[in-house]
């Protein structure tokens, strides 16, 4: 491990992409992820009897409007074309989300026109009932908060659409790897200036990274992990939501008709249900097959040994964090990022997005 010039903890896609970077530029680049693969929370398994791809970790919709990401990530893969849709049950109905025309004027049997939806959701009876039924029960799920905690106005604060679209993202480019997700990673760590050893967790031991028994060497080191845990949680821990999934096999060409529902209501216990085949509609041989795969997605309570996905933005959680960071800034070289290493959610052009403004030095 002497002739490294940069380290790189975690080849999630905040690591992989900074990883290429480095490559690209002449160094040579050591990148250690503690799990067995590459890919982090965007990992994806094909099941081998029906040939659908699962996303392990939830569903993964790559979109952007940023180009720089657009461009350098189709460098890697191309996309399908793949729009997402959201649909929502509630008792025993089905509606598109987002808010619009087409839930407001489905949920309330209404032929609204875009000139008359501001007002008849700034009406409280409405925006009320609005939010019972498709936030409420599911905020509470999501994030383990009692309805009653949860402030109806939020609804006003919701953009909501004066048209017809129900495409759930607005960025113009959306898609699905036609290749696969795990295949960007393969193809973003295909370099020879890159290697990458798994099974390899990086910490911090009286002042110095080490992996097993061996001393890294003294580089830069970017580091993606969980922040609290690099310091052996000596500030306390950071809070999470976990998610918990059930996968299921089913002897049917289609469960739901579509890539995610939402169920908002309390009282089911999981908060949408993933039906992965509908990712690919340009594979029609594996789209024609008698089978499916279906996955119940539920949110839970993190404790430590459970992945975590979402941080919890508190002042108590703000304070940890600034601790933290305090710490990481007492450490030459140490540089932190992606979702667990900055404890903040990024959707996946956003992570690209920041490890491109990342000065490398080229």
């Amino acid at each position: 491990m002497t002739n490294v010039d940069v380290i790189i903890a975690g080849a999630g896609i905040w690591g992989s992409t900074l990883a290429r970077r480095f490559a690209e530029s002449g160094r040579k680049v050591l990148v250690l992820e503690k799990r067995r693969q590459v890919g982090g929370n965007v990992r994806c398994e094909t099941d081998a009897e029906t040939g659908i791809e699962i996303h392990s970790y939830g569903s993964h919709i790559f979109h952007t409007s940023l180009p720089e990401v657009w461009k350098f990530i189709n460098r890697f893969t191309t996309f399908n074309g793949y729009q997402h849709k959201v649909l929502a049950r509630y008792k025993g109905k089905t509606y598109f989300l987002p808010l619009g025309l087409t839930l407001v004027n489905s949920f309330f049997g209404v032929e609204l026109t875009p000139a008359e939806l501001p007002a008849f959701m700034a009406d409280e009876a409405h925006s009320s009932a609005i939010f019972d039924a498709f936030f409420r029960g599911y905020t509470s799920k999501q994030w383990g908060r009692a309805p009653e905690e949860v402030d109806p106005s939020i609804i006003k604060r919701v953009p909501v659409r004066a048209t017809y679209d129900v495409n759930y993202f607005n960025d113009y480019c959306q898609g699905i790897p036609l290749d696969g997700y795990n295949s960007i990673f393969e193809k973003l760590l295909d370099h020879s200036n890159i290697t990458v050893r798994c099974d390899a967790g990086v910490r911090l031991e009286n002042g110095a990274f080490k992996v097993d028994a061996d001393d890294l060497p003294r580089v830069p080191l970017y580091y993606s992990g969980p922040v609290d845990a690099l310091f052996d949680y000596r500030h306390g821990v950071l809070p999470w939501r976990t998610l918990k999934f059930e996968t299921e096999k089913l002897d049917i060409a289609d469960y739901q008709g579509t890539s995610v529902v939402n169920y908002t209501e309390a009282e089911v216990p999981y908060t949408r249900i993933h039906e992965f085949k509908h990712y690919h509609p340009e594979l029609k041989d594996i789209m024609a097959k008698p089978k499916t795969i279906v996955m119940r997605e539920y949110s839970a309570e993190w404790k430590l040994g459970d992945e975590p996905y979402y941080p919890i933005d508190t002042a108590q959680s703000r304070e940890l964090l600034a601790a933290y960071k305090a710490e990481a800034e007492k450490i030459p070289n140490l540089i932190l990022g992606g979702r667990l290493g900055a404890y903040k959610y990024f959707d996946m052009d956003k992570s690209i997005e920041s490890a491109l403004k990342i000065d490398i030095g080229e």
